[in-house]
């Protein structure tokens, strides 16, 4: 540096960039940039190093690569030794604070529990995917960059729209089964000890001790007593927790009335084994349990007997 150049303070420049400069030391910073290029690039330096000690949050940064520039910048400055005193504080303090932030985001923000008790809940997981929660339903997920797979515990039923991540497998444990993806949408039902899995879209495989199944869109796999059933979804009966709407598409009977018993309550029991496999293709919307069954009796023709605290079919 020139020796005929005029020194600046530190701690003046640091409240020039923070704009909490009065007038005078404002003015007293800009004649000193004008009085050498030196100078200007002083102030640049400076201003990103300073910068770089209050990196902002952003969800889209890539952790890793922002650390390595920062680290990489930093060295390739003046060696540290000939660091002024700020010049280290502020360095330290960047590497530190991006350090934390870094280990932060992957460990304890990548970590969920939810629960539902008498309502539905639509829940963003920190890896971008969403789930949408049954009722009477409880979900714990844990990620992040130190992890291999993003893993999920699930009890009760939830719809998943998974975000796309080859590198880390999206894997559910519900019940003694499963579930793994990289990155499609798909609904997981556990009651008692049976579990239904349905595809909307993408890839899934399913999981037991007794064996595996491949699954695409369109296809379900139903777990009963240990054996995986694989076959074809008949409509949209299992999204109605969401979309209140009931989708019948060539649907066995006996699949409607389990969705009614679990959506009203109710308590129908089909007494007449050759009408279960009769199919349905219709959506019902907002109507009421006795509309519903009131359209089932007519397009299939058969009787429908109320009771009480129970329906019969036959």
């Amino acid at each position: 540096m020139d020796q005929n150049l005029t020194p600046m303070n530190e701690e003046r420049l640091a409240k020039y960039l923070l704009g909490e400069s009065d007038p005078k030391e404002t003015q007293l910073v800009a004649d000193w940039i004008q009085e050498s290029p030196e100078n200007l690039r002083e102030l640049n330096d400076f201003m990103a190093i300073l910068a770089a000690s209050k990196l902002p949050v952003d969800e889209t940064l890539d952790e890793e690569a922002a650390l390595e520039r920062l680290n990489l910048r930093l060295a390739n400055r003046t060696s540290v030794k000939k660091m002024t005193p700020i010049y280290r504080m502020v360095a330290i303090l960047a590497i530190v604070f991006s350090a934390g932030w870094f280990l932060y985001h992957n460990t304890v923000a990548n970590q969920l529990s939810a629960r539902t008790s008498g309502q539905t809940l639509v829940q963003e997981l920190p890896d971008g995917s969403s789930v949408i929660l049954n009722k009477q339903t409880s979900l714990s997920f844990i990620g992040g960059f130190f992890r291999k797979t993003r893993h999920v515990n699930l009890s009760g039923e939830a719809f998943f729209k998974v975000s796309k991540d080859k590198a880390k497998p999206f894997i559910i444990d519900v019940a003694d089964v499963r579930v793994t993806v990289v990155g499609t949408s798909f609904n997981v039902k556990s009651h008692k000890k049976e579990v239904t899995v349905n595809v909307e879209s993408g890839i899934v495989m399913v999981q037991n001790q007794k064996g595996s199944v491949r699954l695409t869109a369109g296809e379900k796999v139903d777990i009963r007593d240990g054996h995986l059933i694989k076959g074809e979804t008949k409509g949209k009966l299992y999204n109605y927790y969401y979309t209140n709407e009931l989708v019948c598409d060539q649907t066995p009977l006996r699949d409607l009335v389990s969705i009614l018993n679990e959506k009203f309550g109710a308590n129908i029991i089909i007494t007449n084994p050759a009408v279960e496999s009769l199919p349905i293709s219709t959506t019902f919307g907002d109507e009421s349990l006795h509309e519903i069954l009131d359209v089932a009796s007519k397009t299939l023709k058969i009787r429908v007997v109320y009771g009480t605290g129970i329906i019969k079919i036959q």
